[in-house]
């Protein structure tokens, strides 16, 4: 051979030796990326079901803020489970005492139990139940029960109860009647006659001084009609006239000549007003009697009257005000206890000094058409100031006075006080419709426009903006206002993001209490947010004793908000709470999945640029191989006998060397391709895949390979559920140093998934090799079979179908692979 030749053979392997470094180096650089890219995909995954797992918790907590009592008991009445609002009514002391509802009922109601029971049981449930209690701390109470059976495979097994306090409202409607008594003892025994008609004249009740007064008895004036039984023939005009206001919703009073069962005529001064349903219909007249003939002639008389409807006026529980030209002139004890004034600080104001001035117009309105004789009374519901500066919702009813001309004298106000009522009405209709609004949503921009937007209407606020709280880094972020904070697009303008612990919502995130402040100037606190305002509360939205947001509502006025608002808004955070906290973890799930579908992208295409390389390098290097081998062949023939012993030997090691890189790149390529599992699933029996094995695989007389038990069919790829089983049972084969070696293939069938094994008795492997012999290129037995990599395909191929792999051996007496697959 000549040196030129020599010289070629020379930079041929130099060439194959560079290259197979440089195929070395970017694969390993490859694998290096698709293990940081699968970590990354683990962290993912395990954060969304972290995600999912913490949603799901959240919604176990939903009846545990229910604002009333709510109660889980058996078919015998004993408590099952209890909120700690129902803890709270019946005086027990944690939520897990036990008890018997049956032994709260009050002695006195005991005998409604069983009928109540009977009917829960036969209805299914039981609603609008009143019962008196006696609580654990003996407090008597009255409440109302809403029930309904628990039922389990359609057999009754529990039942389950929302217990309302209605003691309040018992006493509220117990003090009504004794007041409609008590005016009933007075309508009785006045000396003025009183009767209510309906809209068609006919008489519904009279007290005794109108009897007195007509001479007739009560079964001979109810029935009929008024106008036809004592209206003398010269006043039937008028009586018609005075009725047909009356259906007009117009009252006044009137002077009118009437016979009575006598004969006698009488004079009459009659003062009527339309009667109205619960809904503001008119359904007759009330009309107050005066017998003036004599009264004419009896001024002493006329003053006693007078006296009597003083006290009527004093004694009412509705305030009263009698107006001149929109002066006070006169009040009653109840109008002046329902704004704090006395009568002679009411003397130096007016209707209009009392009125909010956003209330006002609407009243001059009403007043301008009854100065115009166009109507004699008009009910209004308005604002009035106390004194205290503070504000009351009432129901006013006003009617004119007029002269003989019918110019008006004065003018009279019945007032009444319906704050309270009407908060407590705005508040559920609030919640109604806010709970009608954020139903079905998800996203937390659209759920928490829906808060703000109904709580501003509620509070009638000039602002009200709904913070996020982001703990981790330690800010809350505005995310939605109402307000002049909105541009044209209705985008926030300036978004605040504070740090928590700054301002007066920072420091409400912090403590997880509600605050109130009357005068926003005199705390040091507030940050001016556009336009500066006077009044503010804030109410934290608290879930799971942690606060992931803010309620702020803003007012113009000082001392606007009260303690009710509070405890509406309080209302609404836990209401809001659990939406609000699924919403924040659907958003998060929401990116968490955006990211997995980035890092889903980016290992295929990594998996996809490794097996293009993969099957390149197999390519670029094979074909140099195969040349280098042809090259020793043609080298051997060519000097046949003429190379020594040693020559001879090297030739071999150069052959033995090639078929390992060949093999080595053939086990890269086979690698790279278990990149994903098979599109084309079908049933595998594995039974005849190990047969077949059995067939292809070189087995050693002196090893034999046993199935223990019958292997299950699975769903699958059989190219790379052959790879698995052919790996594992080669190793065996390859690493038994036994006289008569055994491999055992066994299977266990659990729930969800096949737990096979595949064991030996060769030569074992030590404890501290048994997490490196899955990573590829790790072979413990340095000979020319083992290249590393058949125990990371097989490995590979487990995790492709979502299984674990994992080994038991002793050295020098055998290892057993253990691997799972779903079913």
């Amino acid at each position: 051979m000549s040196q030129e030749e020599v010289d070629i053979l020379k930079r041929a392997l130099a060439r194959e030796r560079a290259s197979r470094k440089a195929a070395e180096e970017i694969l390993e650089a490859k694998s290096a990326e698709l293990y940081e890219v699968n970590k990354k995909l683990e962290e993912s995954h395990a954060e969304l079901t972290v995600l999912y797992n913490k949603t799901s918790s959240q919604l176990q907590g939903v009846f545990e803020n229910i604002v009333d009592a709510y109660v889980i008991m058996d078919l015998w009445g004993n408590i099952l489970k209890m909120n700690e609002a129902a803890v709270t009514l019946l005086g027990f002391k944690t939520v897990h005492d036990e008890g018997n509802l049956s032994t709260l009922v009050d002695p006195k109601d005991i005998d409604k139990v069983e009928p109540a029971f009977k009917q829960l049981f036969e209805n299914g449930s039981i609603t609008d139940f009143k019962i008196r209690i006696r609580t654990k701390q003996n407090i008597s109470k009255f409440v109302h029960i809403n029930a309904s059976i628990i039922y389990e495979d359609g057999k009754a097994v529990a039942a389950q109860g929302i217990v309302r306090d209605i003691t309040l409202e018992s006493e509220y409607q117990r003090a009504i009647e004794t007041e409609r008594e008590k005016y009933r003892s007075i309508i009785a025994n006045m000396n003025l006659g009183l009767v209510e008609v309906n809209s068609d004249d006919v008489i519904q009740m009279v007290n005794q001084s109108f009897i007195e007064m007509s001479g007739y008895n009560e079964d001979e004036l109810v029935g009929k009609k008024g106008g036809e039984l004592l209206v003398a023939d010269k006043s039937s005009d008028i009586i018609l006239k005075e009725n047909q206001k009356r259906r007009e919703g117009k009252s006044n009073s009137y002077e009118l000549v009437v016979k009575n069962k006598a004969g006698d005529l009488r004079y009459w001064l009659i003062s009527g007003a339309p009667n109205y349903d619960i809904n503001d219909n008119v359904i007759g007249s009330i009309g107050i009697h005066l017998d003036v003939t004599d009264a004419k002639r009896n001024t002493e008389l006329i003053e006693q009257q007078k006296k009597e409807l003083d006290v009527i006026v004093n004694n009412s529980s509705i305030g009263i005000v009698l107006t001149e030209a929109n002066n006070i002139k006169r009040t009653n004890e109840t109008f002046q206890n329902m704004l704090g004034y006395n009568q002679e600080e009411l003397n130096r104001l007016t209707i209009k000094d009392l009125s909010l001035a956003e209330d006002y117009p609407e009243s001059k309105a009403f007043i301008e058409k009854m100065n115009a004789g166009e109507i004699d009374n008009f009910i209004v519901n308005k604002r009035y100031k106390k004194k205290d500066g503070s504000v009351i919702w009432a129901k006013t009813n006003v009617s004119a006075v007029r002269d003989i001309n019918g110019n008006i004298k004065f003018q009279v106000a019945l007032i009444e006080d319906i704050t309270s009522e009407r908060e407590k009405t705005l508040i559920i209709d609030m919640i109604n419709n806010l709970t009608k609004s954020i139903l079905g949503k998800t996203d937390i921009n659209e759920i928490a426009w829906e808060i703000v937007n109904n709580i501003a209407e509620y509070l009638d606020s000039d602002d009200c903006v709904i913070y996020l709280v982001d703990h981790k880094n330690e800010t809350l972020e505005q995310v939605a206002v109402y307000g002049d904070k909105l541009d044209q697009n209705n985008n926030i303008i300036n978004k605040l993001i504070l740090p928590i612990g700054k301002g007066i919502v920072g420091d409400v995130v912090r403590t997880g209490k509600s605050e109130v402040i009357k005068d926003t100037s005199k705390d040091g606190r507030y940050v001016a947010d556009g336009v500066k305002r006077y009044s503010e509360i804030t109410v934290p939205i608290i879930r799971d004793g942690k606060v992931i947001g803010i309620i702020d509502s803003e007012h113009k006025d000082k001392n606007y908000y009260t303690n009710q608002h509070v405890k509406a808004l309080e209302s609404i955070a836990s209401l809001v709470a659990i939406k609000l906290r699924t919403a924040i973890n659907i958003r998060e799930r929401k990116k968490a999945e955006e990211r997995n579908i980035q890092l889903l992208s980016q290992l295929e295409k990594n998996n996809n640029e490794l097996q293009e390389y993969a099957h390149i390098v197999s390519h670029d290097l094979k074909s140099p191989l195969r040349s280098i081998d042809a090259l020793v062949q043609w080298i051997k023939e060519d000097n046949k006998g003429e190379f020594d012993e040693a020559t001879n030997q090297n030739f071999e090691l150069i052959e033995m060397t090639l078929e390992k890189m060949e093999q080595l790149i053939s086990d890269i390529l086979e690698y790279s391709s278990v990149t994903s599992e098979s599109k084309d699933k079908t049933k595998v029996n594995l039974n005849e895949l190990i047969e077949e094995l059995k067939q292809i695989l070189y087995v050693p007389e002196h090893i034999s390979i046993r199935v223990l038990n019958l292997l299950p069919t699975v769903i699958g790829d059989k190219t790379k559920l052959q790879q698995l089983f052919q790996n594992l049972i080669s190793n065996a084969i390859k690493f038994n140093d036994k006289e008569n070696g055994l491999i055992e293939i066994d299977v266990e069938e659990q729930k969800s998934y096949y737990q096979f094994s595949v064991k030996d008795n060769g030569v074992g492997i030590e404890k501290k090799h048994h997490d490196k012999i899955f990573k590829i290129f790790h072979a413990l037995n340095k000979n020319k079979e083992s290249s590393g990599i058949g125990l990371s395909i097989v490995k590979k191929i487990v995790d492709l179908y979502n299984g674990e792999i994992w080994l038991t051996s002793k050295p020098k007496e055998g290892t057993t692979f253990f691997f799972t697959l779903k079913k």
